[in-house]
C-alpha cells in the first residue's frame, strides 16, 4: 500500500529569517515586519471578500465500490474552500494564534486516500488522479490542487478537463499551476495521511503560509486552501493574513479581533462556517 508523501521541507529544516518571522508572529512576540506600524487604507479593510465553500463533487456507488485508497462513503461531499480576494491582494497564511483557534472538522471523519493521495495539494499527481479515489483526497494547499495545476472554482473553469468523472466532464476545477514557496509551522499533516479517523484538525499555534504570498489564477483572485471530504458536517474557524498592494500586513480573523498597532486585525463572519 502506498502513503501519502509529503515533499515541502520542515520548517525545522529550513531555519532562516522567515521561518524567525513566522514563529515569531505566531507566538506573539513580533510581527511580520518588526517594529514597522502598518498603516491600512479603507480598502486594505475591505480587501477579504468572501471565503467560498464549493461543493466540489458528490461520491456515488462506484466510488464507494472502489476501495483501493479506502472506504468512501456513497454521498460523500468533497468541498473546497477559496479565500476571495480583491484584485492586489495575496494571501500569506492561514493560522491559528493564541488567541484565534483555527480549526477544521465534521461530524464523522475526513476521507483521506491510502492510495496515491497526499497531504498537500502540491503534491497531487496528475498521472494518477483518475486513479481509484484520488481526485477526493483530503489535503491543505495555497492554490495548488496538483502537481502541475491550481485550483479554480469549476464554474469558472473553462479550459476543459483531465478527470474523468460525468459530473466533471466539462470542468474540473483545475487550471495552470501558480506555485508559491509552500510552508508548515507546528502542523501535523499526518492528519491528511495515515489517520482513517480523522475529524478535527485545530492549532492555538500553527500555520501553513506562503510568505511571498499567492494571488488567484483569474481576474476574481480566488485562491484555494483546501479540499476536504466528508459524509459529515463539514466546520471550520479560519484567520488569515493578506499582503496589501502597498507590501503591507492586514489580518482577518474568525472571532475577537485585537486592535494591534503593528498588524491589524479585522473580524470577518465568512471565516466561521
Amino acid at each position: 500500500m502506498k502513503v501519502k508523501t509529503f515533499t515541502t521541507p520542515c520548517i525545522f529544516k529550513t531555519f532562516n529569517i522567515f521561518i524567525y518571522l513566522v514563529c515569531s508572529f505566531l507566538s506573539g512576540n513580533i510581527s511580520l515586519r518588526a517594529q514597522e506600524k502598518f498603516v491600512i487604507t479603507h480598502d486594505d479593510s475591505l480587501a477579504l471578500e468572501n471565503v467560498i465553500v464549493e461543493r466540489y463533487y458528490v461520491s456515488d456507488s462506484a466510488d464507494y465500490a472502489d476501495t483501493t485508497g479506502g472506504i468512501l462513503p456513497k454521498g460523500s461531499v468533497t468541498y473546497r474552500i477559496y479565500i476571495d480576494m480583491k484584485p492586489g491582494y495575496a494571501l500569506q497564511m492561514v493560522y491559528g494564534d493564541k488567541k484565534h483557534e483555527l480549526f477544521l472538522k465534521t461530524t464523522t471523519t475526513f476521507f483521506n486516500n491510502l492510495d496515491c493521495g497526499a497531504m498537500t495539494g502540491f503534491n497531487i499527481s496528475p498521472k494518477k488522479i483518475n486513479e481509484n479515489t484520488v481526485a477526493l483526497d483530503s489535503w491543505l494547499t495555497m492554490g495548488a490542487a496538483t502537481k502541475l495545476h491550481t485550483g479554480i472554482l469549476k464554474s469558472d473553469d473553462k479550459d476543459g478537463s483531465i478527470i474523468k468523472r460525468a459530473s466533471m466532464s466539462k470542468a474540473d476545477g483545475l487550471t495552470n499551476g501558480i506555485f508559491p514557496t509552500f510552508k508548515i509551522f507546528k502542523l501535523d499533516l499526518s492528519f491528511f495521511q495515515y489517520k482513517k479517523n480523522a475529524s478535527l484538525l485545530s492549532t492555538y499555534d500553527g500555520a501553513w503560509y506562503a510568505l511571498e504570498g499567492v494571488k488567484g489564477p483569474t481576474a476574481d483572485n480566488r485562491v484555494l486552501i483546501a479540499q476536504l471530504t466528508t459524509n459529515g458536517v463539514l466546520a471550520f474557524e479560519l484567520n488569515v493574513q493578506l499582503r496589501t498592494p502597498t507590501k503591507g500586513t492586514v489580518k482577518f480573523v474568525a472571532r475577537n479581533p485585537e486592535h494591534s498597532e503593528l498588524i491589524p486585525e479585522i473580524q470577518f463572519a465568512g471565516l466561521v462556517h
